[in-house]
């Protein structure tokens, strides 16, 4: 299992991509995007006179996070005089170079070879965001969207042009990308942090600087001619299950008004406790030598004063996964997040929510045997072990990579947002689910992987994989839908094809692929057996 997760991790990395394809100013008229916010001036750049579409990069929205502000809450950025040039990405936050080494893997699998250059600058100085719209004159505020990165909360940063804003920004919206810190330097929790603090806990650092961003758009976005009162989230893989977070922290009340999550279902069933989060925090000051002599404070103060790269390219702290994960601390997340959506005590927004049909295939292991595979469904124990075993024999008989795959994303990424989906559904919010399945030309090795939508949901470049003309239709379709639901909270209009509101009783979705039709009720088996299981593990807690 501690394997697969971390292949789950790896895969995870998809959401990054080759050089900069941003619209360039064929024109080269002057700068003429200027701003005030946040109590400073910004001077922006103009992408295209034509369509008004301008890009302000590197905005601090929090103040550096570094010596005593490592792991501390974000602080409030002091502003700067005189005109600040936003003209440059920001420092992407503390990580490995994970993301261009699998996308690397991507382009070997299409038999393409893209020079993709390392990611820099990387420096823990990384609270920025990025603003592109077209509305610097608009009578009308547009609508917003705000994208929040995947990565396994290790990896990912805004400036990856997978996730740039131009295109979406000239067709309606203003168009907000941001960092948050990661890994280690975001999400580790320790008995010295927690006492720090008057609510008595850390970690979800990560998560907070999320918060602050989104505060960050409420007070400001406004005069770049974006509407604070219509305000979309949306993310994948690690920023899809961030923004489930969201919806479930009270914390994110009032910051934004609907969300799309993009396989991002997976962290559903997480039980980590505060409790269990400062004791891994514990075993990670003692692998850096820090011993049980030294007081909380003293082993704080000393992390404190070691470089970054300490926690991110030290092998003896390889094994500590689970401080990329957000804690149920009772301040951020009250309770798990698979309570509070049951409940129905999670904040009450509009979704979009889905996974893609092969999260898993790409990066299965060639050598796994069915002894392997099934040792793995032993794990759930009994009877859902047995249950697995049976709803999968005839795919495993078949072709076990794919039986591998069809319970692995449903067991990391369908049963998650299901479980969203139904819940939400259940307690009233309007929900919409999709399931994309296309493959793009040539992309037997990879299917409808972890990350392959990103492109054609933000209308992004496709210039270095291949496409034909159903990727030019998908991508203008599931643009639409995504442009359309940010605007009203319905994903219908410009002669689409319907798109149903699911429902927990048809359970209706719809398939984005070669065509895009709806269908009803995904991996119900496996999906139901795992939800029975989830609620055991909950009840247990009790």
């Amino acid at each position: 299992m501690n394997r697969l997760l971390t292949l789950v991790t790896c895969f995870i990395l998809v959401a990054c991509s080759p050089p900069s394809t941003e619209t360039q100013n064929i024109e080269s008229a002057p700068d003429q995007a200027q701003v005030e916010a946040a109590g400073e001036t910004l001077q922006g750049e103009i992408l295209d006179s034509s369509t008004h579409l301008a890009v302000f990069r590197g905005i601090p929205f929090a103040a550096p996070p570094v010596g005593k502000l490592r792991w501390q809450p974000p602080q409030p950025h002091v502003a700067r005089e005189g005109v600040q040039q936003a003209k440059e990405f920001g420092a992407v936050c503390p990580q490995n170079q994970g993301n261009v080494d699998f996308y690397r893997n991507v382009a070997r699998k299409f038999g393409l070879s893209p020079d993709l250059p390392a990611i820099e600058p990387i420096e823990e100085d990384c609270l920025y965001l990025n603003v592109w719209t077209s509305a610097l004159h608009a009578d009308q505020k547009q609508p917003v969207m705000v994208w929040i990165y995947g990565g396994g909360n290790t990896e990912g940063y805004a400036n990856d042009p997978d996730y740039f804003g131009d295109a979406l920004a000239k067709r309606g919206v203003v168009y907000v990308s941001f960092n948050y810190r990661l890994a280690l330097l975001g999400y580790m929790a320790h008995p010295g942090l927690s006492t720090e603090l008057t609510n008595g806990v850390s970690g979800n650092y990560g998560i907070l600087d999320q918060v602050a961003a989104l505060n960050w758009v409420q007070e400001n976005i406004a005069a770049f001619g974006g509407d604070p009162e219509n305000v979309t989230i949306l993310g994948e893989s690690a920023g899809g299950a961030n923004i489930g977070t969201l919806i479930a922290s009270p914390l994110g009340a009032g910051l934004f008004d609907r969300a799309i999550i993009q396989s991002g279902g997976y962290e559903i069933s997480s039980l980590y406790s505060l409790a269990e989060a400062e004791a891994t925090g514990s075993e990670v000051a003692a692998a850096l030598g820090f011993d049980d002599a030294m007081s909380d404070v003293e082993v704080v103060d000393g992390m404190r004063e070691l470089d970054w790269h300490t926690f991110i390219d030290n092998p003896e702290l390889a094994k500590f996964g689970r401080p990329r994960a957000v804690n149920i601390d009772g301040y951020v997340l009250p309770q798990s997040k698979a309570s509070i959506f049951e409940a129905g005590s999670n904040n009450d927004v509009e979704i979009i929510i889905g996974t893609n049909a092969n999260e898993m295939f790409a990066n299965q292991s060639p050598d796994a045997t069915v002894e392997s595979f099934l040792e793995r469904l032993e794990a759930y124990g009994e009877p859902y072990s047995t249950e697995l075993r049976e709803v999968l024999k005839d795919d495993i008989e078949a072709d076990l990579q794919t039986a591998m795959d069809r319970f692995g994303s449903a067991e990391f990424f369908m049963c998650g947002s299901r479980y969203i989906a139904n819940n939400m559904a259940a307690n009233g919010s309007d929900v919409f689910y999709y399931y994309f399945t296309r493959v793009r030309p040539g992309g037997e090795k990879l299917l409808a992987y972890h990350g392959a939508e990103i492109p054609y949901a933000l209308d992004t470049a496709q210039h270095w994989l291949p496409a034909d003309e159903t990727d030019k239709n998908l991508t203008a379709a599931m643009s639409q839908y995504w442009l359309n639901f940010a605007s009203t909270g319905n994903p219908n209009g410009d002669g689409l094809a319907e798109w149903p509101q699911y429902d927990t009783d048809q359970r209706r979705y719809q398939v984005l692929g070669d065509e895009i039709k709806t269908r009803a009720d995904l991996e119900p088996e496996i999906c139901d057996i795992l939800d029975r299981h989830l609620h055991e593990k909950m009840a247990a807690l009790q």
